[in-house]
């Protein structure tokens, strides 16, 4: 049974009390842990390495616990003008950012509702989980779209996106993802955004992944309208959603499809209150503010310089271990990574989880089973990521893979190269 000696009760000695006599020590055994202390966790604390939501920085949680003030007060119009102006900022747009309490999904909807009218063609680019999700928006609200398939794993070719706007002059709006979570890949919006202004038609990309993690400057590259969520490179708990409008996409919300709660028009007049309107995730915005300030006090391009350099240490630390990065073109906000022959990522993902506390995502969809996902979003640094590949490196030499690779010297190498 668990927790008890797998030793066969010894019979009482003659004369004896009726306890069972003592087994002699075995020497060999004296200092070992006993199976107990083998399966207690290492750690004494969960920690965040998922895609999403990411671990909440120790001034963000502060400004999480403060009282909240009431939505339609003085203060809280204050406080939502300036995350509202931060917002743009990050955004890289003179335009409109407009807020929600909802998930990243709902900014989505947002912009589909917002910005296709009826009987207007649009164009989801695949890829991915989130890339599908596009699609899958799309055709709830019955607009007709096409697909450019991508093989997940692999970055959406712009020539395929060019010839597929030239074939089809009805397309109006083309649906992106910038950094696409389930595979950790990487597409190259800004070249999107060329051929889509290059030929009038509407560009809205999904950044809830790359926010705050890779460079992505709304006007100047041409991208109409980006959705966002809070829980990964904003640094917050999930709640917040949020889309930015380009300068010339203002009037693009004025027709659209049927829409209540995520209707722009009814945002757009309550935005120069400082109010939103409905009621907003008060105490999320507060935190908000404070992830914000942390950004601008390190920086936008170091924040985007310390994510680079946690991808490629973080790849190179998998590499050395025996783990292939899955996608061709990854993404700084997760690295995906394919277990070395013999090992399941399930396995991997159960491990670190019951050992060590450590929490990471496996696989979505076609991909379960196959990979593992490390993100790396928000305030994480390289000891952290010493901390996951020396728990990672044990989980491999218990599930019997090969050890000993200098995987701390390699991150190193390519934080400091990166």
């Amino acid at each position: 049974m668990p927790g008890r000696s797998a030793d066969p009760v010894k019979a009482p000695a003659a004369g004896g009390t009726g306890a069972p006599a003592a087994a002699p020590a075995d020497p060999a055994s004296r200092g070992a842990p006993s199976a107990a202390a083998r399966r207690t966790p290492s750690g004494t604390r969960p920690r965040l390495f998922t895609p999403g939501p990411v671990e909440i920085p120790e001034r963000v949680l502060r400004a999480l616990a403060q009282v909240p003030p009431h939505h339609r007060t003085e203060e809280f119009r204050a406080t939502l003008r300036r995350v509202t102006d931060q917002l743009r900022e990050l955004h890289g747009t003179a335009g409109e950012v407009f807020l929600f309490a909802a998930s990243g999904t709902g900014a989505m909807e947002a912009a589909i509702t917002n910005l296709v009218s009826p009987g207007e063609k649009a164009l989801a680019i695949g890829g991915g989980k989130f890339g599908e999700r596009w699609k899958s928006l799309l055709a709830a609200f019955g607009v007709p779209h096409e697909t450019l398939a991508v093989e997940w794993g692999e970055s959406a070719d712009p020539g395929a996106l060019e010839r597929a706007l030239d074939r089809d002059p009805a397309i109006v709006a083309v649906f992106a993802t910038h950094s696409e979570t389930s595979t950790g890949a990487l597409h190259d919006v800004e070249a999107f955004a060329r051929l889509t202004r290059a030929r009038g038609r509407r560009l809205i990309v999904d950044a809830v992944t790359s926010l705050g993690v890779h460079p992505l400057v709304q006007d100047a590259w041409g991208v109409d309208a980006v959705v966002c969520g809070s829980q990964k490179g904003l640094m917050v708990p999930p709640g917040i959603a949020t889309v930015s409008l380009a300068p010339w996409a203002a009037g693009a919300i004025e027709h659209g499809l049927p829409r209540y709660y995520f209707d722009l028009r009814r945002a757009r007049k309550s935005l120069p209150l400082g109010e939103t309107a409905f009621t907003p995730p008060v105490s999320l915005v507060l935190a908000l503010e404070e992830a914000l300030a942390m950004i601008r006090e390190e920086g936008l391009a170091e924040v985007h310089a310390r994510h680079r350099r946690l991808a490629h240490a973080a790849r190179a630390a998998g590499g050395a271990l025996g783990f292939r990065v899955f996608p061709a073109h990854p993404s700084h906000a997760v690295t995906a990574l394919v277990p070395p022959a013999g090992l399941e990522a399930a396995a991997i993902v159960k491990r670190l989880r019951d050992r060590h506390r450590i929490v990471v995502a496996g696989g979505q969809d076609q991909l379960k089973g196959r990979i593992l996902r490390v993100g790396h979003m928000g305030r994480y640094d390289l000891p952290d990521l010493y901390a996951l590949f020396g728990a990672l490196e044990e989980c491999v030499a218990a599930l019997g893979g090969a050890t000993g690779a200098a995987w701390s010297a390699a991150a190193t190498r390519a934080w400091d190269e990166a």
